[in-house]
C-alpha cells in the first residue's frame, strides 16, 4: 500500500480523499481547521499549517510517504518544496513559484510572448501616486499572494486608487499590488493535465459573472456554464494558447489550471497555476458533464504510479451549470432553511453547504471564500441547466438580521 500526504482536509478535498482510498492508498490528510471534513475520513488526520514545509517534510518522513498532493488549494510551491527535500515526484519549487506568484507569472508571460493584459506592480503609495495619471482606467487591483478574488476589485478613476491599494493591501502580507488593464471579454476556464510531455487540456468551461454590476467593485464569480458558448474556432485558439503557455511555464507533470479573457479575438491569460481549480469545477462540473475523472491520474502522478489517462476522455456530453449561495446583505445569521429537499430537486447532481453557524456575522461578499453553498446541475439545454441550478439556489432560505 503506497502512503499519500494531502494537504488540505476541507469539503472540496474530501474528493481527493476519497478518490486516493478508491484508489487503494494510505491517506494522510493535513489542515489547520481541526474541524475539516476531510480529517475524519482519511486514514490518518493532522492537524497541521499547510504552508509549514518543514512540519510537513517531518510528517512525511514520519509515515514514509510515496507523494504529496494538493487539490484546489493555492499551495503548490510547499508541495514542489516537500517533494524535492523527500525526492519523490513533483514539480520543481522555480517551476510552482513561477506558475503561483502573480507578478513573477505575467513578466515570465510578457519575456516569452505570451499574451496578457497590461500590468504595472506597487509597492507603496507612492507608487500608486506615481501610476495615477499614467494608467487607463478600469483596472483590476490584485494582491500577488492571496487567492480566491480576496482584496481583488475593479477601479473606474484615479481617487478610488489608494483607497482600493489599502483595501487590497490587508489581504497581502508583501504589500504588493499588481494593477491590470481591464478586459471587457469572455472569461474561461481550463483544466489540464502533464504527463510524459503530453498535455491534455480535458475541461473548457465557460465562467460566470452575470452578478459583477450587483458585487461592483468586486469580482464574485457565480459558477460556470458548460459547454462553452464560444466558436469552434475560438475555443481551438485558446487551447493551442493554453498548451504554449504550460510549456513555456515548464511545468512537466500534474495539473495547470487556466484562466483565459477574450479580448476582442484574442485570447488572454490571466492566470496559469500549477495546482487544479478550485471551486468544484475540474473534480465537480466537468465529471458530472462528461464523465471525466481528473483526480485518478494525478493522484497516481503524485506516487508515482503510471496514470490512467483513459479516464480523461469523455462519455457524455450533458449540459451543466454551477450557481452558488452568495451573501447580498450585512448582519447576523438567524436561521437557514431549504437545504434538505435541494438534492432531490429537478437537475441536480451535486450541492454541498457550507454556512457559518447561527449567530455569524456575514456582509455582502466581496471575495469567493465568502459563497455559503454551491449546487451544480444538469439539463435538457443549458438553458434548462441554469434555471435547475437557480431554482435550487432560491429555495435556500436565509433570515439575517
Amino acid at each position: 500500500m503506497k502512503t499519500i500526504l494531502l494537504l488540505g482536509a476541507g469539503i472540496e478535498q474530501t474528493l481527493a480523499i476519497d478518490e486516493a482510498k478508491r484508489l487503494g492508498y494510505k491517506v494522510i490528510a493535513c489542515d489547520q481547521n481541526p474541524n475539516a471534513k476531510g480529517l475524519k475520513i482519511a486514514d490518518i488526520g493532522v492537524v497541521c499549517d499547510i504552508n509549514d514545509v518543514k512540519q510537513l517534510c517531518i510528517l512525511g518522513r514520519k509515515y514514509n510517504i510515496n507523494g504529496v498532493f494538493c487539490h484546489g488549494v493555492e499551495i503548490p510551491e510547499v508541495a514542489a518544496k516537500i517533494s524535492t527535500a523527500l525526492n519523490l515526484p513533483g514539480i520543481t519549487p522555480e517551476v510552482a513559484h513561477r506558475a503561483t506568484n502573480k507578478i513573477t507569472r505575467l513578466e515570465w508571460f510578457k519575456s516569452h510572448n505570451i499574451p496578457v493584459a497590461d500590468f504595472h506592480i506597487a509597492r507603496n503609495e507612492g507608487d500608486i501616486k506615481n501610476l495615477q495619471d499614467k494608467i487607463k482606467f478600469p483596472v483590476i487591483l490584485k494582491p500577488i499572494d492571496s487567492s480566491g478574488a480576496r482584496g481583488v476589485q475593479v477601479v473606474d478613476k484615479k481617487e478610488q486608487l489608494i483607497p482600493a491599494y489599502n483595501e487590497a493591501n490587508t489581504y497581502s502580507k508583501s504589500q504588493t499590488i499588481l494593477l491590470e488593464s481591464f478586459l471587457h471579454g469572455n472569461h474561461v476556464s481550463t483544466e489540464s493535465i502533464i504527463y510524459n510531455g503530453k498535455i491534455i487540456t480535458f475541461a473548457f468551461a465557460d465562467r460566470n459573472y452575470e452578478l459583477n454590476a450587483e458585487f461592483h467593485p468586486y469580482f464574485i464569480e457565480d459558477g460556470i456554464n458548460y459547454p462553452s458558448k464560444l466558436s469552434q474556432q475560438q475555443r481551438q485558439n485558446i487551447l493551442e494558447l493554453v498548451e504554449r503557455t504550460i510549456k513555456k511555464l515548464g511545468i512537466t507533470m500534474g495539473a495547470a489550471k487556466g484562466d483565459i479573457v477574450i479580448d476582442g479575438d484574442q485570447p488572454k491569460i490571466i492566470e496559469m497555476a500549477a495546482r487544479t481549480s478550485g471551486g468544484w469545477f475540474g473534480a465537480g462540473s466537468i465529471p458530472i458533464a462528461t464523465g471525466t475523472n481528473m483526480l485518478r491520474p494525478l493522484l497516481q502522478m503524485a506516487v508515482g504510479d503510471k496514470p490512467d489517462l483513459s479516464v480523461l476522455r469523455p462519455i457524455r456530453n450533458d449540459f451543466c451549470a454551477q450557481r452558488y449561495w452568495i451573501p447580498r446583505q450585512t448582519g447576523k445569521i438567524k436561521s437557514v432553511t431549504g437545504l434538505n429537499e435541494i438534492a432531490t430537486m429537478p437537475g441536480v447532481k451535486m450541492f454541498e453547504s457550507f454556512f457559518p453557524p447561527s449567530g455569524t456575522e456575514v456582509h455582502k461578499a466581496t471575495n469567493h471564500a465568502e459563497r455559503f453553498a454551491q449546487v451544480i446541475c444538469t439539463g435538457s439545454s443549458l438553458k434548462d441547466a441554469i434555471q435547475n441550478c437557480k431554482n435550487a439556489i432560491n429555495s435556500i432560505q436565509v433570515e439575517i438580521n
